[in-house]
């Protein structure tokens, strides 16, 4: 082989080498523009949604009776009725108490006039003391009884105590009563109550009820207001502390004590607002966690060290600090890009 050829052969080589290497090069560039998915961020509100199931119940529910014992010859209300305040309901005979107080009045006036004639012989000095005074005694027995019976004339007519409903009937016409026995039961629907239980990881979260609202499906009623009436101190028997809500205006809906209800507590953070990111979106270095940050205007990423808050719902994340609210960052393929890398967006990617 002469020189010539060989400075041929050579150069050809060199040629082929450098067509290679550029090739591989040019191969590599395009290999360092990863497909990626993004997220634009922002930032998420600092109350929390808590749902718990309730059931809706009346103010009250009391059991009315008689004070006094007889024949019941007149009940005026059948369960469902509406009822209001000091209305009848039911009477029982009256004719012996009648009897009773005639005489206990004609017996008063008797005593009281004795007693007002001594009293005018007591100021003249002609009647000592002790006279009077056992007189006194007798007179005021004598008013004790007939405003005894006078009350228990009075108490013949079982009223209602408030506004409310007939819950349950327990009597019939011409039943004998004794005192006490109930009579029916009033439901007090003044307001209506929602009963519900928090269990002992959300009990000390009460305080911090922001907003508390209900659905009754079966009322047609969405996001009634409540407030806040008690926090039982102590769990019940299932481990579970009670709450009781209070309905502020039950009147626009037909709410009715017994129906299933929704609530909804909205507890506030006590934390500022934070950023919420997909959980898929942070990596770790060591100890330190971490996002990439995507860059629109060079289409490259830039890691941004992060301070986690907690794992909340829904596959997110809160971001205590090292994020504003606005960025994009990467959210799938986090491990295996490199600082200031070229990136390119897949479609149908949120921006």
């Amino acid at each position: 082989m002469t020189k010539q050829v060989l400075r041929v052969f050579l150069a050809g080589l060199i040629v082929g080498f450098s067509v290679i290497g550029c090739s591989s090069e040019k191969e590599t560039k395009v290999e360092s523009h990863r497909y990626v998915k993004v997220k634009r961020i922002g930032q998420a509100s600092n109350d929390d949604e808590l749902i718990f199931h309730g059931q809706l119940k009346e103010n009250k529910e009391v059991d009315v009776a008689f004070k006094v014992a007889g024949q019941v010859y007149n009940v005026l209300v059948n369960e469902g009725d509406k009822v209001k305040k000091n209305q009848v309901i039911a009477r029982i005979d009256p004719r012996d108490y009648k009897i009773q107080l005639q005489s206990a009045k004609a017996q008063y006036k008797q005593v009281e006039g004795e007693y007002a004639r001594y009293k005018e012989l007591y100021a003249k000095n002609k009647l000592p003391v002790n006279t009077l005074e056992r007189l006194e005694a007798g007179y005021l027995a004598a008013k004790s009884a007939f405003e005894a019976a006078e009350n228990a004339l009075n108490d013949t007519e079982l009223r209602a105590p408030f506004d409310g409903f007939v819950y349950l009937r327990h009597i019939e016409n011409f039943e004998n009563v004794a005192p006490g026995q109930p009579i029916f039961a009033l439901l007090d629907v003044s307001h209506l109550e929602v009963v519900f239980s928090l269990p002992e990881s959300k009990v000390n979260k009460a305080k911090n009820f922001s907003e508390i609202t209900i659905d009754v499906a079966n009322a047609n009623a969405y996001n009634v207001a409540t407030k806040v009436l008690s926090v039982n101190e102590k769990a019940n028997g299932n481990d579970m502390f009670d709450v009781r809500l209070m309905v502020e205006d039950p009147s626009q809906y037909e709410l009715k004590p017994g129906m299933s209800a929704k609530v909804k507590v909205k507890t506030t953070n006590a934390n500022t607002n934070s950023v919420m990111v997909p959980v898929e979106s942070v990596y770790y270095n060591g100890d330190k966690a971490f996002v990439w940050v995507y860059n629109q205007s060079t289409s490259s990423v830039k890691s941004q060290a992060v301070k986690v808050r907690k794992i909340e719902n829904d596959g997110l994340i809160s971001i205590k600090s090292g994020l504003q609210g606005n960025e994009t960052i990467v959210t799938a393929g986090v491990y295996s890009l490199t600082e200031s890398q070229q990136v390119r967006i897949l479609e149908n990617t949120n921006l």
